[in-house]
């Protein structure tokens, strides 16, 4: 790979661009690296790699084929397993099941179903089932 760099002390704001053919675990991992301080996901959007701030993440939940990041009006693809991502999370996030979790500033309401069970209403309208296993987590986290 061949990597140019330039140091100039006059510009306004730091950037960088990386131009690659494939997208591999460890140009991954090294994004993240260096995306640390801004806490982003790097996720991909039909054939774009895009940053996706914590903050703007709604919610997280297993597909086909890695995870779904959805924010208010778009959804994105994660290839990292939801256990990994678990862990580099911020305090804002709530585990709703194995396969989910939600941002907890993006609540709308929640909706007790018929069954007992509880559904978290986001404000882009994403319903997030809780379950049974969870709901004593949700509700430390409301201060119930």
């Amino acid at each position: 790979m061949k990597i140019n760099y330039h140091v100039d002390s006059s510009i306004k704001g730091e950037h960088a661009e990386i131009w690659v053919r494939k997208m591999t675990p460890k140009l991954a991992d090294l994004l993240e690296y260096l995306n640390n301080n801004e806490q982003v996901l790097w996720c991909n959007y039909g054939n774009e790699l895009v940053s996706v701030h914590y903050r703007d993440i709604f919610a997280i939940q297993t597909a086909d084929h890695g995870l779904e990041v959805a924010t208010a009006n778009k959804c994105y693809q994660y290839r990292k397993p939801i256990s990994v991502l678990k862990a580099q999370l911020t305090n804002d996030f709530v585990e709703a099941s194995r396969s989910a979790i939600f941002n907890f500033k993006h609540i709308d309401h929640l909706e007790l179903m018929d069954n007992g069970a509880i559904d978290v209403i986001l404000k882009n309208q994403q319903r997030i089932p809780i379950s049974r296993r969870k709901i004593k987590n949700l509700k430390a986290r409301l201060g119930l």
